[in-house]
Order: structure tokens, then sequence, then C-alpha cells
């Protein structure tokens, strides 16, 4: 199923760049992940994710590849993992851009695809597609808030 969201962050492409690099703050920003762990830094990172989807509880290691980087603009990442109690795999494509809009906003617009396989998917696409809307959507606006905290905070 195909996914896609824009946020506008009130901060310049190079401040919401930088930020996207930052791995814990990122993460911390991704609604349901409870670790991320660096094995090869800006290539490869594991993740667990915990999250609820109708009445299954989901907790899937994920290991996350940077497949495609063009400073300061584009990632393109792929993202799988499995439950082993529920028997559910995820597989997930991504692309992140990030386009200036002015010296002070960027737009960041995920698009991508997600696979669900096992118990979780016969709760149906629709069900699935708007959890995963929701989680997308709200991922972006913590972006959104934590550069505007950053923007405004002193300079060193």
């Amino acid at each position: 199923m195909r996914i896609q969201e824009r946020v506008l962050i009130p901060s310049s492409q190079d401040q919401v760049w930088d930020f996207v690099w930052q791995t814990e703050r990122l993460a911390a920003c991704l609604p349901g992940c409870a670790r991320v762990e660096t094995v090869e830094p800006g290539r490869v990172y594991r993740a667990q994710m915990v999250d609820q989807i109708g009445p299954f509880r989901i907790e899937a290691e994920m290991q996350i590849t940077i497949e495609e980087v063009s400073a300061p603009d584009h990632i393109r990442l792929r993202a799988v993992g499995k439950d082993n109690r529920l028997g559910a795999t995820q597989r997930i494509a991504l692309d992140i851009r990030l386009t200036s809009t002015s010296e002070k906003e960027t737009s960041l617009d995920v698009t991508g695809d997600v696979e669900v396989l096992g118990k979780v998917a016969s709760l149906g696409q629709f069900a699935i597609k708007r959890k995963m809307n929701d989680v997308v959507r709200q991922f972006g606006q913590n972006i959104r808030a934590a550069c505007s905290q950053g923007a405004r905070a002193p300079d060193a």
C-alpha cells in the first residue's frame, strides 16, 4: 500500500537535513520506536518497534538500510522486520525529500510503500493503511516540533 505525507518545517533545509541524521533524535520522533541502534553509521540501523494495530500488539525488530542519499535533499531507505510472536512481517520502502520553500521553511515529503503480512494483515488494507498514515503524519509533526525547538534554541 502507498503512503504519502507532506509537512512544512519552520527551519532551513540544512537544519532539517542535519536533524534527520541525528539518529536518536529522529527515532524519538517516530511513534512506536522503542530503541534504535547504529550498526553502520549512515548506512544500517536496527530498531525495535512497538505498536498497537486493532487488537494486535506488534513488537518487531526492524533492519533499516539506507539505499540512497543525495545531500541535502533525498534519502531512500528500506526497513524489514518481523514480530515472531505474531508471525507478522513488515516491509517498508520510503523516500524522504526535503525542499526549501524559503530561507526559514522546508517541505518534508515522505512517500513509500508498505507491506504487512501475517495475522495483522487480517485486519484488511484499509485499517493498516489508516494506521500507517497516522504514524507517518505524527512522525512528520514530531519532526516539525523538534526542529522548531532547535531553531529557537540560543546559539552555543
